[in-house]
This record gives C-alpha cells, structure tokens and sequence, in this order.
C-alpha cells in the first residue's frame, strides 16, 4: 500500500513538471515572438571614386537570422542590389515591387548586402546623407564605417562618431568611423579643420574657438555622442549625429540638445521618424522633418496644453514605436488612438481623430454611434445622433441637412460656417457640421444648444439624454 502511494504521488510530480514544463515553453516561445525588435551591429565598407559609391552592408545577427523576411528600403537612387549569407546563398527577394531580405541558412549569423549610389562630387564639398538601407524589424547598436576614397584625395570625409581614423596612402585614402546607433551621415570638404569639445560633443571649425561654445558640459550625455561643424561654406543640417551649422549661437545650438537626446531612445531604425518626434515632444520644439513634423502639428493641435504634459511624462526614458505613442496618448487623453499605427500601414497624412472606447446610450439605451475628439473638441456622428433622439432630419441635396425642432426650422451645410436657423443665416467662427476623416460630424456644443439634449461623459458609457 505504502508503494503504490509513493508510486502514484511520484507519478504526479512528474505530470505536474511536464505540465509546468509545456507552459513555460509556451510561454517563452510566445514572449519571443512578440519580441519584434532584432538588435543587430552593421559594418559597412565604401568604396569611392569619381562619381560611385559601391556599398557592402554586413549586417551581423545575435544569434541566428530570423526565419521571416525583412522588408529593406533602399536609399534614394540605389542599384544594383545583391545580398548573401556567410555560405553564398542569396537572400534577396523581391514581391509586388518591393524587396524582402531572407536566408535559407538559419544557422548563418551575418548576411552581406551590396549596392552602388551614384552623387556628383564635383563641389567644394560633398554631403552623403541618407545612404544607407533599412531593414524592418531591426535596432542597430552599433555600426563601423571603413571608407576607402580613390578620387577626393585633397581634404577630408568626416562622420558624427567619437572614434574615426584617416590614413593617406599611396593611390587611397583609409578612413574608418565607428558609434552607436544607426549609421551616420557623412560629409567631404577642402577645409582645414580645428577640433575642440567636450567628452559628448566634437566642434570642427575653420578658425579658431567657435563663440558660444564656451559651455559645452551643459551638452554631456552618458550615451550620446554628436559632431558639429561650423561653417559657411557647406549647406547647414541636422542629423542625429552630425550636425553643419554655420554659427554658434541661439536656435542652432539647440540641435545638438535635440541630437544627443535622441541616442538615448531607442527604436527599429525603420521608426527613426517616431525617435524625432518624442525628442521634439520633449523638449517643445517643432522637428525639421517632414513626417514627424505633421505629427507634432496634430498632436499639439489636438491636444489640451495639461494633456500635452501628461504625454510629455509618458514618453520619457521608454522605447518608442508606434504602439508606446498610441497608448500613451490614448491614456492621457482617454479616448483610443490609433493615429500612429496608421502612419505605420502608409497613410501620408493621418488626422488625429481619437475615439471614444467607451459604450454609447441615448435616453438610457444603447446605440451604435461614432463620437471623437478632434482639434480639442468633442463630435458625434451626425445626422444618425440627430436621428436617435427621435428627430425626423432630411438629406434635400447632398451636403444639406434640414429638419424642425419644436416649430423651428434648421438648416445645415455640411464643411460651412454656419447654419440657417428659421430661414435667417447664423455666421460661426466654426463649422458646426463637418467632415472628419470619412464620417460627418456635428460639434457637441451645438448638438446640445439645437436639439435640447445633454450629453454626459461618464466613467463607463457616454449617454445623451434628451431635455423636456
């Protein structure tokens, strides 16, 4: 008797491990497939001469190469492409116009990826930015640059890395560049060049110390690291590790803030943009580029200036993605926001329209009806809002609305400024029914002042009661 109870609670240990076992598994497993980001280093080696670049990107995994394929975007006139793993298989695709990086050999640890650019380098000086190709899913830490030059042999190329070697040869010129983060934009000149800095900072100028510069621990960074050339002579601009300028004072200063702060996030390099926007969140500053330059635009018109700092605490010291943005402004606002997933699928120009999460009532029941936030100012679905409170409301052409409340007679156009109210026109500073994405909407203040109803935003539903 005492046997079979050791056996069978022996037996029941050893089923609660292998259940214990099968879990963790699971678990792992899923935690690593929900890790999307791949953290990677990158080598590049440059060969220039005359007017080519021909490019070899070795790209060096953790451990294994993923499985799935890489979305690469190539930079602005790239070509001849090529890419092959360490036992020269290819792993270059391409489908629906697009191009995918992939190997057969899982086991292989680096790929090897080529292309050529072609830049006229006839000028007193020659910015390369924007050289490089970058991968879906993937975080560099650190990139080394060796450049050989055959043709620019009577100055020098310079890149924003604390680490960087020249050495002029006999028929070459030898440079290599080494840093955090993703490669960094580089820049040729006749110059002569003085150095000076701090242990965060590199100043390269013509003559002398360049003035305002007189502080540059107020610049230290315990991650970052930024050059900064001062001169007239090569068209000013900013990148997250070399940054041209042509003097030493006031806003321009302010880039090599914006640059250091930006190495201390992290992101897929393909989310760069989303790493320029939280710096400019941060410190209030409007970016210079395109794409997270609307973003700051609709973020700072669509939200109040207390939800604005709300954000600004949200997005400190935290990886940035899309989906950081999207929940941090859903939370600081309480409406959902899928703004920034949406600038992920392609949209060019997305509005910042948040939804409400909440369940809709009117007059204690529930319904099916859109309301939003948008430019700080809240909106339901109209005419149907209209509509629910029992109100007969007319389409007479497209884009005009007419219906009578208690004998008086409305009459709205839709994206005008006004509406016509028992045959008399009422001019508005705003547009009381308008388009917002795909749907039309009508402002809340007005939709409450026309229709007698009330509107409460409560913790757990939005509910429209009509007055008596």
């Amino acid at each position: 008797m005492k046997r079979f109870v050791f056996t069978f609670g022996f037996l029941m240990v050893l089923i609660s491990s292998g259940i214990l076992f099968f879990q963790w598994m699971g678990f792992t497993t899923e935690s690593a497939g929900e890790s999307s980001v791949i953290e990677v280093n990158q080598s590049y080696s440059i060969i220039h001469e005359e007017d080519k670049f021909q490019v070899a990107q070795t790209i060096h995994f953790p451990s294994i190469i993923p499985s799935g394929p890489l979305l690469i975007k190539w930079p602005e006139g790239a070509g001849n492409f090529t890419c092959k793993d360490k036992e020269d298989n290819k792993c270059l695709t391409k489908e629906n116009g697009e191009f995918y990086v992939s190997s057969l050999n899982q086991d292989s640890q680096e790929i090897t990826i080529t292309y050529s650019l072609k830049q006229l380098t006839k000028a007193e000086s020659v910015p390369l930015r924007n050289w490089y190709p970058v991968l879906s899913g993937v975080s560099t830490l650190n990139t080394d640059i060796q450049l050989t030059e055959k043709s620019l042999r009577n100055g020098k190329w310079i890149a924003g890395y604390p680490t960087s070697n020249h050495k002029k040869l006999d028929y070459i010129d030898y440079y290599f560049f080494s840093g955090r983060g993703e490669p960094s934009d580089l820049v040729w000149s006749k110059e002569s060049w003085k150095e000076s800095g701090s242990r965060s900072v590199k100043v390269l100028t013509e003559e002398g110390d360049p003035v305002g510069f007189d502080k540059l621990d107020t610049f230290e960074s315990a991650d970052g690291f930024v050059t900064v050339l001062i001169t007239d002579k090569i068209n000013p601009f900013k990148s997250p590790h070399l940054i041209v300028i042509s003097e030493a004072y006031g806003d321009q200063l302010k880039r090599i803030k914006q640059s250091l702060l930006y190495q201390t996030l992290s992101s897929k390099d393909e989310d760069a943009w989303l790493k320029e926007l939280a710096v400019s969140v941060l410190l209030n500053e409007t970016p210079y580029s395109a794409k997270p330059a609307w973003a700051y635009k609709q973020l700072k018109n669509g939200l109040s200036p207390s939800q604005w700092d709300d954000l600004r605490q949200n997005i400190k010291n935290r990886s940035v993605d899309s989906d950081m943005f999207d929940e941090a402004v859903s939370r600081v606002t309480g409406f959902r926001c899928t703004f920034f997933a949406e600038n992920v699928k392609g949209n060019e120009h997305p509005l910042l329209i948040l939804k409400a999460s909440k369940p809709m009532k009117v007059n204690r029941k529930p319904i099916q009806l859109s309301y939003i936030s948008y430019k700080q100012k809240e909106y339901i679905q109209f005419p149907e809002a209209v509509e629910a409170l029992g109100i007969e409301i007319k389409e007479l052409e497209p884009g005009v609305y007419f219906t009578s409340v208690e004998g008086n007679t409305l009459r709205f156009y839709i994206n005008e400024d006004y509406f016509i109210y028992n045959e008399e026109n009422y001019g508005l500073l705003g547009k009381p029914v308008q388009t917002i994405g795909d749907t039309i909407y009508m402002d809340i203040h007005w939709y409450e002042k026309l229709f007698n109803a009330e509107v409460k935003n409560k913790e757990n539903a939005i509910e429209i009661l009509k007055g008596m």
